[in-house]
């Protein structure tokens, strides 16, 4: 056709006709582009919505083991509060030594973090639209990293102080039998000797001391674990 048109000698018709194709050359360039462009975004995005899924569960595990952790100290804290408020002499054996073991009870927060890794080392972190989200993910490991400071502080101080003390006090319960009325007696005798010492008192001071930051930290921990999941379920459900 264009070269009947130079034939003919109508080059206004030619030029016509070949602005006609560029254009329509251009809008099917245009087309493929668009259409591969909506090709790649479905394909992050389904990247973006199983990465989400995956931190979802995850924290949601974490969540659980931070309260199963958090609870083990406030049962230590209250054990700790009563030791030091009880006459030890009107409590059988068996009370001194349940709340021994409950004050030497010693736990810590160690969170699942297998699937985070992978996607803050792989930079996948960037598939997450949600800046936000993106954010708090991203720092929540100092937070984590805060808390976890204060229980390593915490258990330290039981591992040099508190159980050198009780093995240089003789704690007996390893031995204990409920029918041996003379062995608990002396079992007793031995942790009533403890407990009421200044120095067993200046200890329970001290870790009572120590675990106040826990008390500080956690509250903070479980409030920012607990937005990251509202934010991961709202940006699942978003995406669906």
């Amino acid at each position: 056709m264009r070269k009947q048109l130079l034939i003919e000698n109508k080059m206004g018709r030619y030029f016509k006709y070949a602005i006609g194709e560029i254009i329509l050359v251009m809008i099917g360039i245009l087309l493929a582009l668009q259409v591969n462009t909506w090709n790649n975004n479905s394909e992050l995005k389904k990247e973006e919505q199983k990465i989400l899924k995956s931190l979802l569960g995850e924290f949601k595990e974490n969540l659980v083991k931070f309260d199963f952790a958090y609870k083990f100290h406030i049962n230590r804290k209250r054990v700790i509060e009563t030791i030091m408020s009880v006459n030890p002499k009107e409590l059988a054996t068996d009370s001194l030594i349940n709340l021994m073991q409950g004050v030497n009870d010693n736990y810590t927060f160690d969170p699942y973090q297998g699937i985070y890794n992978s996607i803050i080392n792989s930079g996948k972190i960037e598939l997450i639209s949600n800046d936000s989200l993106k954010n708090k993910i991203s720092r929540i490991q100092d937070i984590v990293r805060d808390y976890q400071e204060e229980e390593i502080g915490v258990r330290e101080f039981t591992k040099q102080n508190l159980y050198p003390f009780q093995l240089g006090e003789s704690m007996g319960y390893f031995n204990y039998d409920l029918n041996n009325k003379s062995l608990n007696q002396s079992i007793k005798t031995n942790y009533v000797k403890m407990i009421e010492s200044i120095r067993f008192n200046n200890l329970m001071q001290h870790l009572r001391g120590w675990m106040s930051s826990i008390f500080e930290e956690g509250p903070i921990l479980r409030k920012e674990l607990l937005s990251i999941i509202n934010l991961l379920e709202q940006e699942i459900e978003r995406n669906n």
